[in-house]
């Protein structure tokens, strides 16, 4: 036995990451340095034969070199070297050791493995994609290292030996572990001993036992499989010879084997993925396609070269560097409760995107409305954005998981679309799988538990994408009512229309000032224009009123796009973070550690979720507020297309205005003679219109016929002084 571990030195004790058969793995703190490891020992030999031992210790002691060798690979567990670091610590942990072996010594991962990851109730379906394709896209750096570089094939590829390191930035980076059963790989396919892990190796090496490193290639496919879907492709509940013989006869482009729900005994070849997953459309389509490589049973295919790489690249790596590169830009159509996925490209036009968008939503091309959450990079969409510039590499990972760590909120999707026009909604119906309909009807009885899991799986999905599709939709209308609460903010309207306010009102002013004073200071200007001076007054009264008017109907639209923004959050909150479907309680309750769920438990489920269903999206608040928020934005919109006609209105007074002005001044030139009276010098209040006049013609950006407008602040003033002088000169008499 081994001998009882203990905290030694300066080096702590953390506890116990994990056994197998014959070892346990240790993790440890340095106190002072901080510095963690993992440490691996062989627990026991008494119940292995002379000849396990022997070959127990061939493999320790290959590994236990190839980790040595492993340094600074960004996807290789690395191994640490005592010897340099601390020899005395490295002979303590040798000393209490058994057969004499080395102590097999580890860059520590904090992660945990993606076993782990799988076994969490939240993926019981699968990991989310962002998760798939980083662990694809180790995997293969990884074993393609092995392979050409090391000469090393793994031979026990699986997700328990892919262990998670992550960084202070909540990131995650997966590594390959676990060398006990490397080896060299053969220039040729040769007999060798049946190793690796049931479920994750390829037919040969248990129907011949003659293979190569194409065995890898093997076990990288049921590992795709496996964290893409939560569950193994060949009928993992089955002996070891009923899956050999599907597998010998399966063809190439099945790329699962399931039991009939009918009938166990009999199997069906599936040829694309359930829909029970978390994958994008498109990509699951390539990734469907990519999946027949490594899962052909036929080695000599399986490991083929690829005929187009300049280097010597498998045909599975080179696939799926392909498939890694593809970027999916996410959307979320609000008025159909519909997500929507595109694959996008550097030359894929904006116009592209949109008619799509209008076909798969069934609106107008010119109603597809288009609103960025907040924060987005590109921050404004332009007639120059491309759909590539939507796309959000960072915003890939949708996991709870990296949510939680990160403490980010992460938006569900890169964009959101309404529809702008002749606004109508409809809610996508849940999709039921073909064994959740069987199993609700009460004549179908089963106890297989096989089945049951299945069951449970299918009806955690299901939950899993309305819970998912609520908290897109309400994380839309939000963002609409943030989206009119910026616009309605931005806009310059306001500003116009008090603009306009201001100076008009100054100029009305200066110029009753003036027609009084004009009426008491000098009689003799006879002012005939009383009925003009009525109408003026009384447009003028319409136009102030219309414009306050106006401004109180963007105040009102302001306010009530804040009060959306509260509300829509709260309903987030209430509708999303508190789970109304119960996943977490479902996950808890029947997912946890493999389980399933009896039919009376699944029938009794299925009843809540209608209820829930009908509650939420028939009788409930969330499209009543959706539709709120768009009467807003179609209110503001009508104030918004009502601006230019008071402007248009503020353009027509200042025109009265100053034909008005321009009457007056030809009154004080030509008054009635009743005494050789000398005129003075236009009065300052003719002088102060003038120039309110002016500012009022410069200040409002909009081109105007207005005969006044091509007069300048000066010449309105020399008009008015030569006119003065004129009047002077020619009503100027003799002395006696």
């Amino acid at each position: 036995m081994i001998g009882k571990m203990e905290s030694w030195g300066n080096w702590l004790l953390c506890g116990e990451l994990g056994q197998g058969g014959f070892g346990k793995v240790h993790h440890w703190r340095h106190l002072s340095g901080g510095q963690e490891i993992a440490t691996k020992h062989i627990k026991d030999l008494n119940s292995l034969s002379a000849d396990q031992q022997i070959k127990l210790s061939e493999r320790w002691n290959m590994e236990y070199n190839w980790t040595r060798e492993f340094q600074q690979l960004p996807h290789i567990v690395a191994g640490v070297i005592l010897d340099e670091l601390d020899p005395a610590f490295r002979d303590f942990l040798n000393g209490r050791h058994i057969a004499k072996l080395p102590v097999i010594v580890l860059e520590y991962c904090n992660g945990g493995d993606v076993r782990k990851r799988l076994q969490s109730p939240e993926n019981a379906n699968g990991l989310v994609e962002f998760e798939v394709r980083e662990i694809l896209a180790a995997l293969r750096l990884a074993v393609h290292f092995l392979h050409s570089k090391c000469g090393v094939c793994h031979r026990d590829l699986k997700p328990d030996n892919i262990v998670i390191q992550r960084g202070a930035d909540g990131k995650k980076v997966y590594k390959l572990t676990d060398f006990g059963l490397a080896r060299g790989t053969p220039e040729k396919t040769i007999l060798q001993s049946v190793v690796g892990t049931r479920n994750y190796f390829a037919p040969e090496v248990v129907v011949s036992g003659i293979y190569n490193k194409a065995v890898d290639y093997w076990s990288l496919g049921i590992i795709a499989y496996e964290v893409a879907i939560g569950e193994l492709p060949f009928i993992p509940h089955q002996t070891p010879k009923n899956i050999i013989m599907s597998l010998e006869k399966k063809p190439r482009e099945v790329i699962a084997i399931t039991e009939d729900h009918a009938d166990p005994s009999r199997f069906i070849n599936q040829k694309h993925l359930p829909n029970e997953h978390h994958l994008s459309r498109p990509w699951a389509e390539k990734f469907t396609e990519w999946l027949r490589l490594p899962l052909d049973s036929d080695q000599k295919r399986r490991g083929q070269l690829a005929s187009d790489e300049v280097q010597s690249v498998p045909v599975v790596f080179s696939a799926l560097d392909k498939l890694l590169q593809i970027k999916v830009l996410t959307i979320f159509s609000v008025n159909s409760s519909k997500l929507l996925e595109y694959a996008v490209t550097d030359d894929m036009t904006k116009e592209r995107l949109i008619g799509v968008i209008a076909r798969d939503t069934e609106m107008a091309i010119e109603d597809v409305y288009l609103v960025l959450p907040t924060f987005h990079p590109h921050k404004k969409i332009t007639p120059s954005t491309k759909p590539i510039d939507l796309y959000v590499e960072e915003w890939r990972d949708t996991s709870k998981d990296t949510r939680k760590w990160t403490k980010r909120s992460t938006p569900p999707v890169m964009v959101y679309v309404f529809q702008g026009k002749n606004t109508k909604y409809s809610v996508s119906e849940p999709v039921f799988t073909t064994l959740m309909l069987k199993c609700n009807t009460p004549k179908f009885k089963s106890e297989e538990r096989w089945l049951l899991k299945r069951l449970a799986l299918d009806m955690h999905c299901v939950i899993s994408k309305e819970q998912a599709k609520v908290e897109m939709f309400l994380s839309g209308i939000n963002e609409h009512a943030l989206v009119l609460e910026d616009e309605i903010i931005a806009s310059p309207f306001k500003d116009m229309i008090n603009k306009q306010l201001l100076t008009t009102a100054s100029v009305f002013d200066q110029l009753q000032g003036l027609r009084t004073e004009a009426k008491t200071e000098s009689p003799s200007i006879q002012l005939n224009d009383s009925a003009e001076w009525e109408k003026l007054k009384a447009s003028y009264e319409v136009i102030i009123d219309s414009a306050n008017k106006l401004l109180a109907h963007f105040d009102s639209c302001l306010r009530q796009a804040r009060n959306k923004v509260n509300v829509t959050k709260q309903l987030l909150q209430d509708y999303g973070e508190k789970d109304i479907f119960h996943v977490n309680g479902f996950q808890r309750q029947y997912l946890r550690n493999g389980g399933s769920i009896s039919l009376g438990e699944f029938r009794e489920a299925a009843k809540e979720f209608g209820k829930t269903y009908q509650k939420l999206h028939i009788d409930g608040p969330l499209v009543k507020e959706a539709k709120m928020i768009d009467t807003l934005h179609l209110h503001f919109a009508a104030g918004r297309s009502a601006v230019p006609t008071a402007l248009e209105k503020f353009e027509h007074i200042k025109s009265d205005i100053s034909k008005l002005l321009l009457k007056m001044l030809k009154s004080a030139a030509f008054p009635p003679m009743v005494s050789p009276i000398p005129i003075s010098v236009a009065p300052p209040a003719m002088l102060q219109l003038s120039d309110e006049m002016s500012r009022l013609t410069m200040g409002t950006g909009h081109p105007s016929s207005d005969p006044f407008d091509s007069l300048t602040t000066n010449s309105v003033i020399a008009e008015a002084e030569r006119i003065s002088k004129m009047l002077q000169t020619e009503m100027e008499v003799d002395p006696a």
